[in-house]
């Protein structure tokens, strides 16, 4: 599904308006009838109910008036407040305002003084929708508006916010304050700013209706990742073998952190890696039960990480290998660096980088790489480590997640899994953002159980853009399925078994 901003939103609005003949009111009365539809079948009976309709002067507010008027005839005891200057309401919402005037509609101006009014009345209301700025608004808001959403969230009623909860930027989820919904309505195409933190924990859960119409959004290059990503799995013959769906090289672990190695590991097979080689330090070798996993000592360096005596067997395992997974729990020190650079550097498979070897990324050395190499890179941090990366800090990245994963993907050719809430997946010509995840996946190894899901779809054969959105989609629903027992407490090697069910 795209995913656009409202001024993208507007844009495409204008153009389809152009090319088509499509009469502005016409698509407001679609978008009335398309909401009622939603409340029908979330909020039902709506007859007798008691709608309370907060509506704007622009076209949020107007088609919150046609949704009036249509739940009038369904036998809802609606009322509407009309909120802010009416003198600079938009041609379509007046021509409905008028509509409902005819009608007898229980209208009210709102006085931003006397909101102690509007207080009581809407404490009776058994349903609250926000038709008041939806994706227009931009910030920041006077002290009159805030005083009004204060007001809205203080009361128990739901909420239904048409397009944007009043007060989230649609295109970047900031809030200072904002209606906090229980479902917001996407009209047309799903809303950044509703996918995007803080943004999103006040649009509850959002669901998109159409506007009856095709939008043309070719040249938005943005896309949320849901279960129809499964359809991007290559189909498995009958007669395929272990070879025939890739051997990755995982090298990772040191002194202290076997258990990435392991995780790493693991999260290969059930992703359904045909064969997996797991390249750690020989101090920690023995830790490793007999299981599915290939483990391989290499040699050591001081502090029981992998150094430049680990080289000539590293390089010798890369051998006949599909995949290269490197830096789950390597640790770092100036070996660490050279031997992931150097490993890098010497293959031209594709590869996914994460944790420590990250911190081998620096600006010389990755244009010392030729671009062909780099654009079957996959890298997967967090965002503390993305701020590393990008000389900015975890705050500025987090700010702004799309655009962090997107400008480094462009700066540097290659593919950027930015881990979080959402986790962005980001190559320079698209973006898609993740569905799944909670706050349980919030503990140690589950970035290890990503980087393992992305080397397993690497190695049977999705183009390095997919294998990372399809990770994280899969990686965060293995956590929503692992948290049903609840997600505190939950452990990076819960997730496991239910990538297999997911995967099929």
């Amino acid at each position: 599904m795209r995913v656009v901003t409202g001024a993208e939103m507007r844009s495409l609005e204008k153009k389809a308006f152009e090319s088509l003949g499509l009469s502005s009111l016409v698509v407001m009365e679609t978008a009335g009838s398309r909401i009622v539809e939603v409340l029908k079948g979330e909020y039902a009976p709506l007859e007798g109910k008691r709608v309370h309709i907060l509506a704007g002067p622009g076209n949020n507010g107007g088609d919150g008036l046609v949704a009036a008027r249509q739940l009038l005839a369904l036998g809802a005891r609606v009322k509407v407040y009309l909120v802010g200057d009416q003198k600079r309401a938009t041609k379509e919402n007046a021509a409905n305002l008028a509509i409902l005037q005819k009608l007898g509609a229980d209208l009210v101006s709102v006085d931003f003084k006397q909101l102690h009014k509007v207080k009581l009345s809407l404490s009776f209301a058994d349903l609250i929708i926000d038709a008041l700025l939806g994706t227009g608004f931009t910030g920041p808001l006077d002290e009159g508006w805030t005083a009004l959403i204060q007001l809205v969230n203080e009361i128990q009623s739901p909420v239904v916010a048409i397009d944007c909860p009043t007060g989230v930027n649609s295109a970047t989820g900031e809030v200072s304050e904002a209606i906090r919904a229980d479902l917001t309505i996407n009209l047309g195409l799903l809303k950044l700013g509703n996918l995007l933190y803080p943004g999103r924990a006040y649009a509850g859960r959002n669901v998109l209706v159409d506007l009856g119409f095709p939008l043309r959004a070719e040249g938005i290059a943005r896309e949320l990742v849901g279960p129809a990503a499964l359809n991007w799995l290559p189909e498995r013959q009958p007669w395929s073998h272990k070879g025939s769906h890739g051997h990755t090289l995982v090298v990772a672990g040191s002194l202290g952190y076997a258990g990435a190695a392991w995780l790493c590991g693991q999260a290969v097979l059930r992703g359904g890696g045909g064969m997996v080689t797991v390249a750690v330090p020989e101090g920690i070798y023995n830790r490793f039960a007999p299981d599915e996993l290939i483990v391989v000592p290499v040699p050591e360096a001081e502090g029981g990480t992998v150094g430049e005596g680990s080289l000539e067997k590293l390089q010798g395992l890369l051998q006949g290998k599909d995949v290269l997974a490197i830096g789950p729990g390597l640790g770092r020190s100036r070996q660490v660096t050279k031997v992931v650079q150097t490993l890098l550097a010497s293959w031209d498979g594709p590869a996914v980088i994460d944790a420590d070897g990250l911190a081998a990324l620096g600006s010389d050395f990755l244009r010392s790489v030729p671009p062909e190499q780099r654009r079957r890179w996959v890298l997967t941090p967090h965002p503390g480590e993305m701020a590393r990366l990008t000389a900015s800090d975890p705050a500025a990245v987090n700010g702004d997640r799309v655009g962090s994963a997107l400008n480094y993907a462009q700066q540097w050719g290659l593919v950027v899994v930015l881990k979080g809430a959402p986790t962005v997946t980001a190559a320079p010509e698209r973006v898609y953002i993740n569905s799944t995840g909670n706050h349980g996946l919030a503990t140690a190894g589950t970035g290890d159980i990503l980087t393992g899901l992305t080397a397993a779809l690497l190695g049977q054969g999705l183009e390095p853009l997919r294998a990372g959105a399809l990770a994280a989609y899969v990686h965060g629903r293995a956590g929503d399925l692992a948290a049903a027992k609840g997600p505190r407490g939950l452990k990076a090697g819960d997730c496991l078994p239910f990538i297999q069910e997911i995967l099929q």
